[in-house]
């Protein structure tokens, strides 16, 4: 099963810009501008902040009966703009070490705005600098946590958490990446172990929840042949290409009772899908197959009215119906049939799904080598 959680907050910080925020950008960007006055060097990093509230994955712990650690949670950035971009580059995803305010700037707003974190601070008229390794940020005595600033920058472009001893490490969910080799630069990335490091601590610490800063890897910022930007669609985008935090969990069962399996050389299926869901609905979706030429019984049933089962390595995925954008994608685990002694179904969390949009439900029905995608008119509406 899927829930989609959206961001709190989000924002680019600007080296170029240091004072100026940017808490109502469209776009989130990461990279990195030279300096063209002929003496080498960085002239401009960018960085982003996200941050996703920890509460909302503590109730859906709660609801589901699950642990963190029966969780995976996936980070995804969608790119509106990718500019000058090597063929090789690394993107490093870092829990973020001080609490920031978001902010109602824009980075091209004709008067800048300074209410939010910025490049130099994390909050609005704050004479606090953002923190660096050298800085005295109290951690419990025992935690294998350290600071981490902006290198040559202290005090300037973020701060986040690393292990003090990563070669022996006791402690981790702290840093993460993502490498590109000519590839599509949508950033989607494992980010579990910052969830649970938030949620159910690591060795006895738990981490308050400041959000991840996103930026290139730390040899990729200093070298010089690596520039470019990449520009991500922000929360304020008003676009299904929002960032997202999808929860996974297996939440499936398979209990067949007395029915039989489908002919998998012919068969139909029909659902219970309604025309529409209300946003804050969980909903059970009945699937009933049935054979199309089904043998003469002895029973008392009609045989179309007979029910079977699909194979119980069966899938189902939701895609945006305008624009056939995936939403929640096939997986193996975490979006399998269930069945119980009526019929297949599946479980929906409505409260990821963007309101007043139409989706769409499409099934892979998979046994051995046999694998049939069912795409017929399965739509359904959100509605807040």
């Amino acid at each position: 099963m899927f829930k989609i959680m959206y961001p709190s907050q989000d924002a680019t910080l600007y080296q170029s810009d240091p004072k100026v925020n940017t808490g109502l950008d469209e776009i989130l960007q990461i990279g990195k501008q030279l300096s063209n006055s002929g003496t080498g060097g960085v002239f401009g990093l960018s960085r982003s902040l996200i941050k996703f509230d920890t509460t909302e994955i503590s109730e859906s712990l709660s609801r589901y009966n699950k642990s963190v650690n029966d969780c995976k949670f996936i980070l995804k950035l969608y790119t509106t703009h990718a500019q000058e971009l090597p063929v090789d580059y690394t993107i490093d995803v870092n829990v973020v070490a001080q609490n920031w305010t978001n902010g109602t700037g824009f980075i091209n707003y004709q008067f800048p705005i300074d209410n939010g974190c910025s490049w130099s601070r994390p909050a609005s008229g704050s004479t606090v600098f953002w923190s660096s390794s050298a800085a005295d940020i109290n951690f419990p005595i025992g935690s294998n946590f350290h600071i981490n600033g902006s290198g040559s920058d202290p005090g300037q472009g973020g701060s986040w958490l690393y292990e003090k001893s990563p070669s022996s490490p006791t402690q981790g969910g702290t840093h993460f990446t993502e490498s590109f080799s000519n590839r599509p630069s949508d950033l989607t990335i494992d980010v579990s172990d910052a969830v649970k490091l938030w949620i159910s601590g690591s060795n006895g610490y738990i981490a308050p929840n400041h959000g991840f800063i996103i930026k290139f890897s730390d040899e990729d910022e200093s070298s010089e042949s690596v520039t470019g930007a990449i520009r991500f669609f922000s929360r304020e985008s008003h676009t299904i290409y929002v960032p997202k935090l999808l929860m996974m969990f297996d939440n499936s069962s398979f209990e067949t009772g007395s029915m039989s399996q489908i002919d998998l050389d012919s068969y139909a299926i029909h659902t219970t899908l309604k025309k529409s869901y209300k946003d804050d609905e969980i909903s059970k979706i009945r699937i009933y197959g049935r054979n199309k030429y089904p043998q003469k019984s002895a029973t008392n049933l009609f045989p179309v009215k007979t029910v079977n089962y699909l194979p119980s390595s069966s899938l189902y995925s939701i895609l945006d119906a305008a624009t056939d954008e995936i939403i929640i994608p096939y997986d193996n685990e975490y979006t399998k049939v269930s069945c119980d002694e009526k019929s297949n179904f599946i479980s929906l969390d409505m409260s990821g799904l963007m309101p007043e949009r139409y989706y769409r439900i499409e099934f892979k029905v998979k046994e051995g080598i046999f694998e049939e995608y069912i795409s017929d008119k399965f739509f359904f509406k959100v509605t807040r």
